[in-house]
Protein backbone atom coordinates (compact mmCIF):
# COMPACT_ATOMS: atom_id res chain seq x y z
CA UNK A 1 0.00 0.00 0.00
CA UNK A 2 1.60 3.51 -1.20
CA UNK A 3 2.77 5.26 1.61
CA UNK A 4 1.62 9.34 1.72
CA UNK A 5 2.49 13.31 2.29
CA UNK A 6 1.16 16.24 2.46
CA UNK A 7 0.87 18.15 -1.26
CA UNK A 8 1.05 21.97 -1.29
CA UNK A 9 2.96 23.36 -3.87
CA UNK A 10 2.70 25.52 -7.41
CA UNK A 11 3.18 25.16 -10.98
CA UNK A 12 3.88 28.14 -13.06
CA UNK A 13 2.86 28.51 -16.58
CA UNK A 14 5.41 27.32 -18.98
CA UNK A 15 6.91 24.75 -15.93
CA UNK A 16 7.00 21.09 -16.49
CA UNK A 17 7.58 18.08 -14.51
CA UNK A 18 8.25 14.55 -14.46
CA UNK A 19 7.38 12.40 -11.67
CA UNK A 20 9.79 9.83 -10.25
CA UNK A 21 9.17 6.14 -11.16
CA UNK A 22 7.76 5.87 -7.71
CA UNK A 23 5.58 8.89 -6.84
CA UNK A 24 2.55 10.13 -7.84
CA UNK A 25 0.33 13.19 -6.98
CA UNK A 26 -3.00 12.97 -6.11
CA UNK A 27 -4.76 16.40 -6.83
CA UNK A 28 -7.43 17.63 -4.57
CA UNK A 29 -7.35 21.36 -4.97
CA UNK A 30 -6.46 23.83 -7.09
CA UNK A 31 -6.18 27.62 -7.56
CA UNK A 32 -5.10 30.48 -10.18
CA UNK A 33 -3.44 33.05 -9.37
CA UNK A 34 -4.88 35.31 -11.78
CA UNK A 35 -8.48 36.13 -13.06
CA UNK A 36 -7.39 34.61 -16.50
CA UNK A 37 -7.89 31.11 -17.65
CA UNK A 38 -5.13 28.92 -16.09
CA UNK A 39 -5.01 25.13 -16.75
CA UNK A 40 -2.82 21.80 -15.59
CA UNK A 41 -1.55 19.87 -18.09
CA UNK A 42 -1.17 16.24 -17.52
CA UNK A 43 0.50 13.86 -19.88
CA UNK A 44 0.24 16.71 -22.39
CA UNK A 45 -3.18 16.73 -22.51
CA UNK A 46 -4.91 20.19 -20.90
CA UNK A 47 -7.86 19.71 -18.11
CA UNK A 48 -10.30 22.03 -16.89
CA UNK A 49 -9.54 25.72 -17.34
CA UNK A 50 -10.30 27.66 -14.17
CA UNK A 51 -9.35 31.50 -13.50
CA UNK A 52 -9.07 33.45 -9.93
CA UNK A 53 -12.59 34.55 -9.73
CA UNK A 54 -13.77 30.95 -9.03
CA UNK A 55 -10.46 29.20 -7.89
CA UNK A 56 -8.38 31.75 -6.30
CA UNK A 57 -5.27 30.37 -4.66
CA UNK A 58 -5.89 31.05 -1.00
CA UNK A 59 -9.43 32.66 1.07
CA UNK A 60 -9.16 36.23 0.38
CA UNK A 61 -11.02 38.97 1.73
CA UNK A 62 -11.72 39.72 -1.59
CA UNK A 63 -12.70 36.19 -2.72
CA UNK A 64 -13.70 33.76 0.08
CA UNK A 65 -14.15 30.63 -2.07
CA UNK A 66 -10.63 29.66 -1.59
CA UNK A 67 -8.85 27.10 -4.22
CA UNK A 68 -11.57 24.71 -6.24
CA UNK A 69 -12.10 21.15 -4.23
CA UNK A 70 -12.72 18.98 -7.58
CA UNK A 71 -13.94 16.49 -4.66
CA UNK A 72 -14.42 13.16 -7.13
CA UNK A 73 -13.14 14.56 -10.02
CA UNK A 74 -9.33 14.83 -8.63
CA UNK A 75 -6.65 14.90 -10.77
CA UNK A 76 -3.93 12.23 -11.05
CA UNK A 77 -0.15 11.92 -12.41
CA UNK A 78 1.01 8.52 -12.29
CA UNK A 79 5.08 7.80 -12.15
CA UNK A 80 6.64 8.59 -15.03
CA UNK A 81 4.19 11.38 -16.23
CA UNK A 82 4.59 15.05 -16.81
CA UNK A 83 2.55 17.95 -15.06
CA UNK A 84 2.66 21.06 -16.47
CA UNK A 85 0.13 24.55 -16.79
CA UNK A 86 -0.59 26.61 -19.48
CA UNK A 87 -1.78 30.07 -20.09
CA UNK A 88 -0.41 33.26 -19.47
CA UNK A 89 3.56 33.85 -18.59
CA UNK A 90 3.93 34.70 -15.08
CA UNK A 91 0.60 33.06 -13.83
CA UNK A 92 0.79 30.16 -11.92
CA UNK A 93 -1.25 27.47 -10.25
CA UNK A 94 -1.41 26.08 -6.46
CA UNK A 95 -2.19 22.51 -6.54
CA UNK A 96 -3.19 20.68 -3.03
CA UNK A 97 -3.71 17.01 -2.08
CA UNK A 98 -1.11 14.22 -2.13
CA UNK A 99 2.15 12.73 -2.57
CA UNK A 100 2.18 9.25 -2.71
CA UNK A 101 5.33 6.57 -2.66
CA UNK A 102 4.97 3.83 -4.26
CA UNK A 103 6.98 0.02 -2.57
CA UNK A 104 9.55 -1.37 -4.83
CA UNK A 105 7.30 -3.41 -7.32
CA UNK A 106 3.92 -1.88 -6.19
CA UNK A 107 1.95 -0.66 -8.82
CA UNK A 108 0.04 3.26 -8.93
CA UNK A 109 -3.66 1.93 -6.78
CA UNK A 110 -6.80 0.74 -9.77
CA UNK A 111 -8.91 3.51 -8.51
CA UNK A 112 -6.20 6.18 -9.32
CA UNK A 113 -5.42 4.77 -12.50
CA UNK A 114 -9.15 4.73 -14.18
CA UNK A 115 -9.28 8.33 -12.48
CA UNK A 116 -6.07 9.19 -14.51
CA UNK A 117 -7.56 7.75 -17.45
CA UNK A 118 -10.80 9.39 -17.36
CA UNK A 119 -9.63 12.72 -15.74
CA UNK A 120 -9.42 14.37 -19.51
CA UNK A 121 -13.35 14.04 -20.14
CA UNK A 122 -14.53 14.26 -16.50
CA UNK A 123 -13.63 17.86 -14.46
CA UNK A 124 -14.33 20.86 -13.21
CA UNK A 125 -14.13 23.91 -14.88
CA UNK A 126 -16.42 26.85 -15.62
CA UNK A 127 -18.41 28.66 -17.91
CA UNK A 128 -18.71 32.69 -18.27
CA UNK A 129 -21.08 35.15 -20.74
CA UNK A 130 -21.45 39.22 -20.12
CA UNK A 131 -24.23 41.05 -21.48
CA UNK A 132 -24.37 44.95 -22.02
CA UNK A 133 -27.64 46.54 -22.38
CA UNK A 134 -26.23 49.98 -23.96
CA UNK A 135 -25.13 53.50 -22.70
CA UNK A 136 -28.13 55.32 -21.18
CA UNK A 137 -30.36 52.49 -21.75
CA UNK A 138 -33.10 52.31 -19.79
CA UNK A 139 -33.62 48.42 -18.35
CA UNK A 140 -37.65 48.28 -18.59
CA UNK A 141 -39.77 46.99 -15.42
CA UNK A 142 -39.86 42.67 -16.24
CA UNK A 143 -37.84 42.86 -19.03
CA UNK A 144 -35.72 39.98 -19.20
CA UNK A 145 -32.13 40.29 -21.48
CA UNK A 146 -30.09 36.58 -22.04
CA UNK A 147 -26.65 36.82 -20.90
CA UNK A 148 -25.35 33.18 -21.18
CA UNK A 149 -26.61 30.39 -23.62
CA UNK A 150 -25.09 26.63 -24.12
CA UNK A 151 -25.61 24.21 -25.95
CA UNK A 152 -23.20 20.97 -26.11
CA UNK A 153 -22.06 18.66 -28.61
CA UNK A 154 -24.08 15.72 -28.52
CA UNK A 155 -21.28 14.17 -26.63
CA UNK A 156 -21.20 16.50 -24.09
CA UNK A 157 -22.70 16.74 -20.72
CA UNK A 158 -22.42 19.78 -17.99
CA UNK A 159 -23.68 19.59 -14.26
CA UNK A 160 -24.03 23.07 -12.54
CA UNK A 161 -23.99 22.05 -8.90
CA UNK A 162 -21.34 24.54 -7.87
CA UNK A 163 -21.52 28.35 -7.15
CA UNK A 164 -23.34 30.74 -9.53
CA UNK A 165 -21.71 34.25 -9.79
CA UNK A 166 -23.50 37.33 -11.04
CA UNK A 167 -21.88 41.02 -11.34
CA UNK A 168 -23.93 43.66 -12.41
CA UNK A 169 -22.93 47.46 -12.86
CA UNK A 170 -24.32 50.67 -14.33
CA UNK A 171 -25.79 52.12 -10.78
CA UNK A 172 -26.50 51.37 -7.41
CA UNK A 173 -28.27 48.12 -7.07
CA UNK A 174 -30.86 46.63 -4.22
CA UNK A 175 -31.78 43.93 -3.00
CA UNK A 176 -34.67 42.86 -5.55
CA UNK A 177 -33.75 44.90 -8.16
CA UNK A 178 -32.42 42.46 -10.54
CA UNK A 179 -32.34 38.43 -10.51
CA UNK A 180 -30.92 35.44 -12.81
CA UNK A 181 -32.95 33.04 -13.95
CA UNK A 182 -32.24 29.32 -15.51
CA UNK A 183 -34.10 27.95 -18.76
CA UNK A 184 -33.59 24.66 -19.85
CA UNK A 185 -34.68 23.58 -23.59
CA UNK A 186 -36.84 27.32 -23.25
CA UNK A 187 -38.71 26.52 -20.13
CA UNK A 188 -37.88 28.36 -16.78
CA UNK A 189 -36.49 26.41 -13.92
CA UNK A 190 -38.43 28.81 -11.60
CA UNK A 191 -42.10 30.18 -10.87
CA UNK A 192 -43.46 31.19 -14.44
CA UNK A 193 -45.25 34.47 -13.17
CA UNK A 194 -45.32 37.24 -10.48
CA UNK A 195 -48.25 35.81 -8.47
CA UNK A 196 -45.77 33.54 -6.05
CA UNK A 197 -43.45 36.41 -5.95
CA UNK A 198 -40.25 37.69 -7.82
CA UNK A 199 -38.73 35.43 -10.53
CA UNK A 200 -35.78 34.54 -10.44
CA UNK A 201 -32.66 34.35 -8.33
CA UNK A 202 -31.75 37.86 -6.31
CA UNK A 203 -28.32 39.24 -7.71
CA UNK A 204 -27.42 40.14 -4.45
CA UNK A 205 -27.49 36.54 -3.54
CA UNK A 206 -24.69 35.34 -6.26
CA UNK A 207 -21.58 37.32 -5.43
CA UNK A 208 -19.12 37.53 -7.99
CA UNK A 209 -17.36 36.69 -6.18
CA UNK A 210 -17.66 36.15 -2.42
CA UNK A 211 -16.15 38.22 -0.39
CA UNK A 212 -15.99 40.64 2.79
CA UNK A 213 -17.45 43.47 1.53
CA UNK A 214 -20.61 41.42 -0.28
CA UNK A 215 -21.69 38.67 0.79
CA UNK A 216 -18.74 36.27 2.16
CA UNK A 217 -21.40 33.12 1.35
CA UNK A 218 -21.90 32.25 -2.37
CA UNK A 219 -24.83 31.12 -4.24
CA UNK A 220 -24.86 27.36 -5.43
CA UNK A 221 -27.19 24.59 -6.82
CA UNK A 222 -25.67 21.64 -4.92
CA UNK A 223 -28.52 20.77 -3.63
CA UNK A 224 -31.01 21.09 -6.32
CA UNK A 225 -28.14 20.57 -9.65
CA UNK A 226 -28.94 21.26 -13.43
CA UNK A 227 -27.76 18.45 -15.99
CA UNK A 228 -27.68 19.86 -19.22
CA UNK A 229 -27.13 16.98 -21.87
CA UNK A 230 -25.75 17.48 -24.85
CA UNK A 231 -27.97 19.10 -27.76
CA UNK A 232 -29.63 20.95 -25.17
CA UNK A 233 -29.84 24.44 -24.75
CA UNK A 234 -29.07 26.07 -21.24
CA UNK A 235 -29.97 30.10 -20.96
CA UNK A 236 -29.30 32.32 -18.16
CA UNK A 237 -31.35 35.37 -18.26
CA UNK A 238 -31.56 38.50 -16.54
CA UNK A 239 -34.65 40.08 -15.68
CA UNK A 240 -35.62 43.54 -13.95
CA UNK A 241 -37.64 42.52 -10.78
CA UNK A 242 -38.19 46.12 -9.20
CA UNK A 243 -41.43 46.97 -10.61
CA UNK A 244 -40.08 50.16 -12.45
CA UNK A 245 -37.88 50.69 -15.05
CA UNK A 246 -33.82 51.11 -13.89
CA UNK A 247 -32.52 53.48 -15.56
CA UNK A 248 -28.30 53.86 -15.17
CA UNK A 249 -26.25 56.55 -13.98
CA UNK A 250 -25.84 59.09 -16.56
CA UNK A 251 -23.16 57.88 -19.71
CA UNK A 252 -23.29 54.58 -17.89
CA UNK A 253 -24.89 51.28 -19.21
CA UNK A 254 -26.43 47.91 -17.06
CA UNK A 255 -23.81 45.04 -17.75
CA UNK A 256 -24.35 41.76 -16.38
CA UNK A 257 -21.79 39.37 -16.14
CA UNK A 258 -22.66 35.42 -15.05
CA UNK A 259 -20.06 32.80 -13.90
CA UNK A 260 -20.97 29.27 -13.14
CA UNK A 261 -18.83 26.56 -12.01
CA UNK A 262 -19.67 22.94 -12.99
CA UNK A 263 -18.84 19.89 -14.06
CA UNK A 264 -18.42 19.19 -17.69
CA UNK A 265 -18.23 15.28 -18.85
CA UNK A 266 -17.14 14.19 -22.45
CA UNK A 267 -18.07 10.56 -23.38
Amino acid sequence: MPEYYELDTIIKVGEEFEMPADRFYVIRKIGASADRDTALVIDGIPLGKVKWTCAPVIKYVSNTLGPLDLGDYFYVVPPKKKIGCEGTSGDYMRIKGEVGKLATGESLPAALLTRFEKQHREYLTYVEATFELGTDVTWTADAEHLVLELIPRTVEKYEFKYPVMVDISGDTVLRGDFAIRFYLDGKPLDVLGKEAGRRGIDVLACPRPPASTVNMEPFTLEKHPITVEGDHRFQVKAINTSGADKAPASGSSWKVTVTLICKKITS
